[in-house]
């Protein structure tokens, strides 16, 4: 396993520097999904799209 990790690394590092464009949209994902499984973890029970809607700043309606 960690002769796969070192290979996607050295992929990785082949690439840089990274463009401004690629480190921002790497940089929204990880916030996405950081987020989405935090809440879920709380028991929050939006989607990932819900949740990118709401970081996007749209109030989102909860059904009851």
């Amino acid at each position: 396993m960690f002769q796969i990790v070192d290979e996607k690394k050295k992929q990785l590092d082949a690439k840089r520097p990274l463009p401004a464009f690629t480190l921002r949209s790497l940089k929204e994902k990880l916030l996405l999904e950081w987020t989405y499984h935090s809440n879920a973890i709380e028991g929050n029970t939006l989607t990932l799209k819900e949740t990118k809607v709401v970081l996007e700043g749209i109030t989102v309606r909860m059904a009851n």
